[in-house]
């Protein structure tokens, strides 16, 4: 006698007990438990599976075909997960295209628990046509240095910066060069910046401000010093600092402590606060230099700086007492 799931699915390893569990897998019911029974029968319910996968229609209530996927993935039946992540779905209506790629971000990081070439080369490809974020995500755990290039134009996106960070990070002395190169080739040009273009180079040049780069990469970096944007010119001037071009560096940071940025000038607060041993001098004769001024968003500025210096008990730098 053939055994039921709660909601009617047959638990026997047939063609027609295994055509019952696929559509089990779109029961709010029987979905999980479907995903086990089929995982239980084997390879001879991938075919099923594949066929629904590739040949079905797809919808915006997305969790079945996602469940579809997981049960692929626990089958080992990797191949179907490539040839699904490479087929063309040309899906016109937008609420559709965004719910398969729910399907497709839930395929590509399956992908990820096969360390195998041939997945790594299809999660580059995804990441670099598609910019999908489970590609993304799913080669950042590869820690392949092949990868690099691939992440860092990742860097681009939204939804795909964080794990791309998360990826360089293991690899980063292989990114630095193309750190480097996406910092000095805004697009479509540097008169006509994209704002995409402009994300990237700011999540490039901040990654290379934070991890260090060698003394023999500034001349290809310099030019950021004179950038029209606060976010490049500063982490440009950090760079510079940490290489001992200081007074340079201190004199644009101080310069945009009067930014609207908050999350900018925090940062660079914070830097100063970190390196007063070298900073601390010049923020004195900053200080000293500027005369009282009614100017709010200068008066903002000499408070900051005053902020700086008097804390974590710094109050004194150079034996001058900070009023």
């Amino acid at each position: 006698m053939t055994e039921l799931l709660e909601g009617g699915a047959q638990l026997n390893g047939d063609e027609a007990g295994i055509a019952s569990l696929v559509r089990g897998l779109f029961s709010l019911i029987d979905g999980e438990l479907s995903i086990a029974a089929l995982v239980g029968i084997g390879e001879r319910a991938v075919p099923a599976l594949r066929r629904v996968l590739l040949e079905g229609q797809v919808s915006t209530v997305y969790l079945p075909r996602q469940r579809i996927v997981r049960t692929l993935s626990e089958l080992g039946a990797f191949g179907t997960l490539r040839e699904y992540l490479l087929h063309d779905k040309s899906i016109a209506d937008p609420e559709l295209k965004l719910a398969e790629e729910a399907v497709e971000n839930t395929a590509a990081r399956e992908l990820g628990r096969d360390p195998s070439d041939e997945n790594f080369y299809v999660l580059c490809e995804l990441a670099i046509r598609k910019k999908l974020p489970g590609a993304v995500e799913a080669l950042a755990n590869f820690r392949r240095e092949a990868a690099a290039p691939v992440l860092v134009a990742a860097l681009e996106r939204d939804f795909c910066r964080n794990a791309a960070l998360e990826g360089i990070l293991p690899i980063y002395k292989t990114a630095v060069p193309y750190l480097i190169e996406s910092v000095r080739s805004p697009e479509p040009s540097r008169s006509e910046e994209s704002p995409t273009s402009l994300r990237l180079r700011q999540a490039a040049i901040r990654l290379l401000a934070e991890q260090g780069v060698e003394a023999t990469a500034w001349p290809a970096l310099e030019f950021l010093l004179h950038e029209r944007d606060e976010w490049l010119q500063s982490c440009a001037a950090k760079i510079a600092f940490s290489i001992g071009k200081t007074e340079p560096a201190l004199r644009i940071l101080v310069s945009h402590l009067t930014s609207s940025d908050w999350v900018l000038v925090n940062e660079i607060a914070e830097f100063l606060r970190g390196h007063l041993c070298v900073a601390g001098h010049e923020i004195v004769r900053e200080l000293a230099s500027a005369s009282a001024s009614s100017n709010p968003v200068e008066a903002k500025r000499c408070r900051l700086l005053r902020w700086i210096l008097k804390s974590e008990g710094n109050e004194r730098i150079g034996g001058s007492r900070i009023a």
